[in-house]
């Protein structure tokens, strides 16, 4: 029976030493609550509530919000922090005057005592006979403040332990106190000047020739006087402050909201969100004008590209939803207008992409670029669009647009990124040689539309709140049917989304993973053909 016990008989001599870790955890857990425990019930009896020290006196740094409880503390770091709106010579000459107004009331009350002790002698010397005559009388026992005889020992002993109740969790403050917290009060109004200041050299300063300035941290420090550390500091509080603004006059096409989420139509020409907190002309500036909130955003697209944008209502949702395009479980679908008509009815793209070395602002296919994949599907095609006479190929085309532009032909592609990198749409399809229509970078420009002819169809991902798949469309917009109709390619509405085209048909969290492991196959292949050139 002995070797079925849970525990032999050296284990218990040994002690809780001898447990497993899992119990020894629990034990020290168990610990813990009951210590916490007694001091809630010791703070309780004395009368001191368990949160008493949320009401402790503290003071504020005004430039970074740090709190100190204690005098010494809040010198050591505002002197560091914001010196320029705390000046140490203030805060020295605040501390001595301190020092000696409290050196001056202990004098005073110093003197005061004195004094009424002085009087009480001669009070005393002045009438000796009555104090003689007092004597013999039978001494009174003392009366209580209420009334009752000293003999009371509980109700005194009661009022004495009230009293010391009330005053035993009264905060001892600074002598300097009150003149610290006024002190304060003006350094936040320097504090104030200071961002202000900030502000006008990083965004408002304008050269000779009119322009704005692209100023930042360097510029404000050589401008105030400051180093670079507590500059940029400055800045990026200057620019919390500032509210983002607010688009009235452009109202928002809603395609879905809930409690947690709301998708919008972006139009063509709009930023998805603010450069600045100061300006505006963004889809994020349009939602806080038009209903009320400030939108967090979840993902973006390009100036030029129109569709569907997700954005966040609450915070505790963003990280759940960013996880989602970091596994690459979202799904998107596009629409683009391509040059030409496309060999084949679907094929995938997997070529990795870099920054163009020849052009700060576009993209290129290298080698040695991140790896990129994207499947393509054609959804309509005419082959007897003619682009060559109107069209003007863009400064990064290359052969293959020409040749495309001189056999002719329009097709309209469904494209799904399975990676996320700048532009990758566009370089993949000029890659394949069927740039898209207007593109002033790697397509064709001309009088069919003003902007390249990309779309964000649909978006799909699993709700953060319910895990639940969600799919939201974004119709066609006006000048992409335009630019169709002009060039006589016909659009069939939902054609873009039957199955023949890769439209989800509820198989979309399924294939997730499967699409999130071609992505990071051909990232993993991409690396591997890098690192095999490179020896």
């Amino acid at each position: 029976m002995a070797e079925d016990s849970p525990m032999t008989e050296q284990q218990q001599q040994q002690g809780p030493a001898a447990a497993g870790p899992q119990q020894q955890q629990q034990q020290a857990g168990g610990k813990k609550q009951r210590a916490r425990a007694r001091q809630v019930a010791a703070e309780l009896r004395n009368g001191r509530p368990p949160l008493w020290w949320k009401d402790r006196p503290s003071y504020r740094c005004p430039a970074c919000g740090q709190c100190c409880y204690k005098v010494p503390a809040f010198e050591t770091h505002i002197l560091r922090c914001c010196p320029d709106v705390a000046p140490p010579e203030e805060w020295r000459q605040l501390l001595a005057d301190a020092e000696a107004q409290q050196a001056a009331q202990q004098a005073a009350q110093q003197a005061a005592a004195c004094t009424a002790a002085d009087q009480a002698n001669e009070q005393a010397e002045q009438r000796p006979e009555a104090a003689v005559a007092g004597a013999g009388a039978a001494p009174q026992p003392p009366q209580a403040p209420g009334g009752s005889s000293g003999d009371d020992s509980d109700t005194d002993g009661s009022s004495r332990h009230s009293d010391q109740q009330q005053g035993q969790h009264a905060w001892q403050l600074h002598p300097a106190d009150a003149a610290v917290r006024e002190w304060l009060k003006l350094v936040e109004q320097r504090e104030d000047e200071q961002r202000a200041k900030a502000l006008d050299i990083a965004f408002r300063q304008r050269g000779a020739d009119g322009e704005p300035l692209k100023q930042g941290p360097p510029e404000v420090a050589a401008q105030l006087g400051l180093p670079l550390e507590r500059a940029a500091a400055l800045l990026a509080a200057a620019k919390r402050g500032v509210p983002l603004a607010a688009d009235t006059d452009h109202p928002v096409e809603v395609l879905y909201e809930d409690d947690d989420l709301i998708a919008v139509n972006k139009p063509p020409f709009v930023i998805t969100a603010p450069k600045h907190r100061y300006i505006g002309g963004s889809m994020v500036n349009r939602i806080i004008g038009t209903m009320g909130f400030e939108p967090l955003t979840l993902h973006r697209l390009d100036m030029n590209t129109t569709g569907v944008v997700l954005f966040a209502k609450k915070k505790d949702i963003v990280d759940k939803v960013h996880a989602q395009f970091r596994r690459k479980t979202v799904r998107k679908q596009y629409l683009a207008l391509a040059v030409g008509v496309l060999p084949r009815q679907h094929f995938t793209v997997d070529a990795p992409i870099d920054r163009d070395p020849e052009d700060v602002v576009a993209r290129r296919v290298l080698p040695d670029g991140k790896p990129a994949l994207t499947e393509f599907s054609v959804v309509e095609t005419i082959a007897s669009a003619d682009l060559a006479g109107q069209g003007t190929p863009a400064s990064r085309s290359d052969a293959a647009l020409a040749a495309a532009l001189a056999a002719g032909g329009l097709s309209l592609v469904s494209c799904r990124p399975l990676t996320g990198r700048t532009h990758q749409i566009r370089v993949h399809l000029a890659h394949a040689g069927h740039a898209i229509l207007g593109d002033d970078l790697y397509g064709v420009t001309g009088p069919w539309i003003g902007r390249h002819a990309l779309h964000a169809a649909a978006i799909t991902i699993l709700h953060p709140r319910t895990g639940q798949p969600l799919t939201v469309r974004s119709p066609v917009p006006p000048d992409f049917l335009q630019a169709m109709a002009q060039l006589g390619l016909q659009h069939v509405p939902g054609a873009e989304f039957s199955p023949a085209a890769g439209e989800d048909d509820g198989t979309a969290p399924a294939a997730a993973e499967e699409r999130a492991e071609a992505g990071e196959a051909a990232e993993q292949g991409a690396h591997a053909a890098a690192a095999a050139g490179s020896t």
